[in-house]
């Protein structure tokens, strides 16, 4: 193509006119998603729900069920642990974090093993 002087011949301004049409589609985009993160209410730490420690129950002394251990997972770990504390569950952590700990083998019934990922119980084993 044949320029003249220091102007841009057709195909060009074609072209640089899709690419500031969609240079500013990028910019809107980018301005509406901080937009959209600036305008987010943050809670504060005392604004996330507290998970409920369940009623005490005397089978508990003789065995802890899955179902009840489970009602510990979304607790965070100290709170896991008061939990277990008052009814009387043996506690102890896994696993924190991805990192494991060694643990005794001999099983136990009344005892619950957590597993913790920054700060809250995923998951719960009983024995």
């Amino acid at each position: 193509m044949l320029r003249t002087g220091m102007g841009l011949t057709r195909t060009n301004k074609i072209c640089v006119g899709l690419f500031v049409k969609k240079l500013s589609a990028i910019v809107v985009a980018v301005f509406v998603v901080a937009g959209c993160g600036a305008n987010a209410e943050e809670k504060p730490d005392d604004a996330i729900p507290t998970a409920e420690c369940p009623q005490a129950d005397t089978a508990d002394a003789t065995a802890i069920t899955q179902e009840r251990a489970d009602k510990l997972i979304g607790f965070t770990e100290s709170d896991a642990e008061s939990c277990a504390l008052s009814l009387g569950w043996a506690f102890r952590v896994g696993e924190r974090d991805g990192e494991s700990f060694a643990l005794t083998a001999d099983y136990s019934q009344q005892r619950v093993t957590v597993l913790v990922t920054n700060d809250l119980v995923t998951a719960v084993g009983v024995g």
